[in-house]
């Protein structure tokens, strides 16, 4: 991808990089001593190592005894990795894995990608369930380093795509799951050493992982209707979020009324009409 800006949150230790297709890349370099997103494999075992991570700090568990590490978001925990992917346009994820030691060994596993579904009910495991998808590069071996793999989300799709499977978690999982279900409301963003259906022998691993990241192509201001431009057609769904907010999300499923701020305050009322319409004249625009 090509980089054309980058700026620094020192607040939360994110990288945002803005590419020439103005899309947002959003990395969780670890580089604030913080993890906001939970990133974990599981165990309660992590730690944030100063340095040896790709490059600087990174997150390290030492003792990961399982048959498949899962390196993970913290379930429940809002963060830019989980939420309605389809709105906010999400094109890729991404992540740096290393492998430090494993008592056998971790060939011939290919890294996935599991997007996971809490059925609309966080605080019951049972019917939990995911959207999954194997990658083409096996996850590190010990003594290759640092590895970088990414996966394309095909977010905008309205079925399951190809190449992507369901997995179910529970006995009281959706019998039918639907992809739609999935992409616009993802509870947790999970990674998977191998394929998600198969069982491994249990080993003990100690695994590190860096550079977390989520790429997404940011509203328009003033698109009202999710066409990916800016104009007339805009107007009439602009009052409709203004005056009736349910029937606006209704008619517009995929569109968050927030992109008609124009006056950037986080909300959508009277004060964003003068600059609605001034930027549709061609004047500022936010």
């Amino acid at each position: 991808m090509l980089r054309t800006n980058r700026a620094v949150c020192s607040l939360v230790g994110l990288v945002v990089t803005v590419s020439a297709r103005a899309q947002i890349t959003t990395t969780e370099t670890f580089e604030q001593g913080t993890n906001p997103a939970g990133w974990t494999f599981g165990t309660g075992n992590e730690r944030i190592e100063p340095n040896g991570g790709n490059p600087g700090r990174y997150l390290h568990d030492p003792v990961i005894d399982t048959f498949a590490p899962r390196p993970r978001t913290g379930f429940g925990t809002p963060s830019v990795f989980v939420g309605d992917y389809r709105t906010r346009q999400v094109t890729r994820v991404g992540i740096d894995l290393i492998t430090h030691r494993v008592d056998f060994s971790a060939a011939g596993r290919p890294l996935s990608v599991i997007l996971i579904s809490d059925n609309g009910t966080p605080n019951d495991f049972l019917d939990d369930w995911g959207a999954y998808h194997i990658g083409p590069r096996n996850v590190p071996l010990v003594g290759e380093g640092w590895l970088s793999y990414s996966f394309d989300i095909p977010a905008q799709a309205p079925t399951l795509p190809v190449g992507w499977n369901i997995i179910l978690f529970g006995p009281n999982s959706p019998p039918n799951p639907d992809w739609n279900d999935v992409i616009t409301d993802v509870a947790q963003l999970q990674y998977f050493y191998g394929d998600p259906t198969r069982f491994f022998i249990f080993q003990v691993w100690n695994l590190g992982l860096d550079n977390a990241s989520i790429t997404h192509v940011p509203p328009i201001a003033g698109d009202m209707n999710c066409d990916g431009v800016f104009n007339g057609g805009d107007i009439d769904p602009f009052f409709l979020a203004l005056g009736d907010p349910p029937a606006y999300s209704l008619a517009f499923p995929n569109c968050d009324p927030l992109n008609g701020d124009m006056n950037n305050d986080n909300r959508l009322d009277g004060g964003d009409i003068d600059p609605f319409f001034e930027c549709l004249g061609g004047g500022n625009c936010p």
